[in-house]
C-alpha cells in the first residue's frame, strides 16, 4: 500500500512538471506587445470611468494623434476634461500616446476605421497630413493632404461632428510675401506642401453649411520633437560653417509646440472659434540674421558672417545637409498678423524665442556629449 501510494505522488509530481515546462515561453516581443495591449485596455476603462462619472466635456477625435504635434495636442485637450481618442499609423506609436486617450490605428482614408473613431464623438481635431515634401511625390501629398481630408469630412457629416479643427499652414501664402499677413491676404502657395493645404482649406470650405470649422495657418514649429532640423543649423553655427543667406534679413515666422496646441485648445474650448481661420504664430519678426546671432550668442561662438546668394545655397544646403524642406524655411520672407486669434480666443503666446531656442540649444548640447561619450 505504501509503494502504490508513493507511485500515486510520483506520477503527480510528473504531471504537474509537464504542466510547467510545457507552458508557451514569453519572447521580449510579445512581452512588449502584451504591455502596448495592457497600456490600450487601461486607456478604454479610463474613458468609461470618466463617462460614466458625468464629468467628460465630450470625446475629441485627433487624427495624426501619434505625431510630434498631436501628442501636445492631446495633452492640452485631455486637461480640459475632454475624452480623447487618437489615430496612429501604427502599433508602434501607442506608447508615444499620452495616457487616457483611446487609440486608433490605421490609415486616415480607412472609411470604416474613421466611422468607428467618429461615431460618438462631439469634435474631430484634423492634423493628419503629409509634411515634408522633400520626402514626398504630389501624388501622395494629393492623395492624403486633399483626398484624405475629404473622405474624413464625408465621415464627419454623417456621424453630424459639432465642429472639425484642421492644421493648415502659413505655406499657403507663399515663401516670399512683403508686409504682414493677415487672415485676409491672398493665397500664392510656391510648393507642393503648400499648395495640397490651400487645396484642402476649400475641401473643408465646401462642407460649410453641415459642419462648422476651424482653420489654423500654422507658422514652422520648433520645440521638443522637433529638434531634428533645428540640429542642424546649432551644429552648422557651432562649428563655424553657417553661411548668411543672402543678407539675411528676410522674416522667418515661428511658433512653439506647446504654444500651438494651447491654441487647439482654446478654440475646442470656445464657441467663437466655429467658422474661423486663424494665423498661428508666435507674433514677432525674426530675421534670419538675428536668429543665428542669438544661437553663436548663446554657444559662445563668433557670429556667422559669411554670405551666400540665394542661387547658389541649393548647392552650399545639399553638401552639408540641409534638405529642400529646411532650405524653404531659412530663405523664406514673411510675417503673420495674429491679432485676430489674440482679440477672440485669447491666445497669447507663452514661450518666447529666447526661452525656446536656448531649451534647443541645451538638448543639442546633450545630445552632441553622449555622441561624444560613446565614440570614446
Amino acid at each position: 500500500m505504501a509503494k502504490y501510494t508513493r507511485r500515486i505522488k510520483v506520477q503527480r509530481r510528473i504531471k504537474v512538471h509537464r504542466k510547467i515546462t510545457s507552458r508557451p515561453k514569453h519572447t521580449a516581443a510579445s512581452r512588449v506587445a502584451r504591455t502596448a495591449a495592457d497600456r490600450v485596455h487601461e486607456r478604454h476603462r479610463h474613458v468609461h470611468r470618466i463617462m460614466n462619472s458625468g464629468k467628460g466635456k465630450g470625446v475629441v477625435f485627433i487624427t495624426g494623434c501619434g505625431g510630434r504635434l498631436g501628442r501636445v495636442v492631446a495633452a492640452r485637450i485631455l486637461k480640459e476634461g475632454y475624452v480623447v481618442r487618437g489615430l496612429v499609423q501604427s502599433r508602434h506609436q501607442l506608447t508615444s500616446l499620452p495616457a487616457g486617450v483611446v487609440p486608433f490605428v490605421g490609415d486616415i482614408k480607412d472609411k470604416e476605421l474613421m466611422a468607428n473613431a467618429c461615431d460618438g464623438a462631439n469634435i474631430v481635431v484634423h492634423l493628419a497630413a503629409i509634411v515634408s515634401e522633400y520626402k514626398s511625390d504630389t501624388k501622395r501629398l494629393i492623395s492624403t493632404n486633399v483626398e484624405g481630408t475629404r473622405s474624413l469630412l464625408d465621415t464627419c457629416e454623417r456621424f453630424r461632428i459639432e465642429h472639425f479643427l484642421f492644421s493648415s499652414t502659413v505655406d499657403v501664402y507663399g515663401r516670399y510675401r512683403n508686409g504682414v499677413l493677415t487672415e485676409q491676404s491672398a493665397l500664392r502657395p510656391t510648393d507642393k506642401y503648400g499648395y495640397s493645404k490651400m487645396l484642402a482649406e476649400r475641401v473643408i470650405n465646401e462642407y460649410r453649411a453641415s459642419i462648422e470649422s476651424t482653420v489654423f495657418r500654422i507658422a514652422t514649429l520648433y520645440g521638443p520633437g522637433f529638434e531634428e532640423s533645428f540640429f542642424k543649423v546649432i551644429r552648422l553655427i557651432k562649428e563655424q560653417k553657417a553661411y548668411i543667406i543672402g543678407n539675411g534679413q528676410n522674416r522667418l515666422a515661428l511658433v512653439h509646440v506647446s504654444d500651438a496646441a494651447d491654441a487647439f485648445g482654446l478654440a475646442v474650448a470656445k464657441r467663437m472659434s466655429k467658422g474661423k481661420t486663424y494665423n498661428l504664430s508666435d507674433g514677432h519678426e525674426y530675421t534670419q540674421q538675428y536668429l543665428y546671432n542669438m544661437v553663436a550668442d548663446t554657444l559662445g561662438v563668433p557670429r556667422p558672417m559669411r554670405r551666400v546668394s540665394p542661387i547658389l545655397v541649393k548647392v552650399l544646403a545639399k553638401s552639408h545637409g540641409i534638405d529642400g524642406d529646411e532650405l524653404r524655411f531659412l530663405t523664406s520672407d514673411r510675417a503673420l498678423d495674429i491679432s485676430l486669434i489674440n482679440r477672440e480666443l485669447g491666445f497669447s503666446p507663452k514661450i518666447g524665442i529666447k526661452e525656446g531656442s536656448y531649451d534647443m540649444i541645451r538638448a543639442y548640447l546633450a545630445t552632441h556629449r553622449k555622441e561624444a561619450t560613446a565614440t570614446e
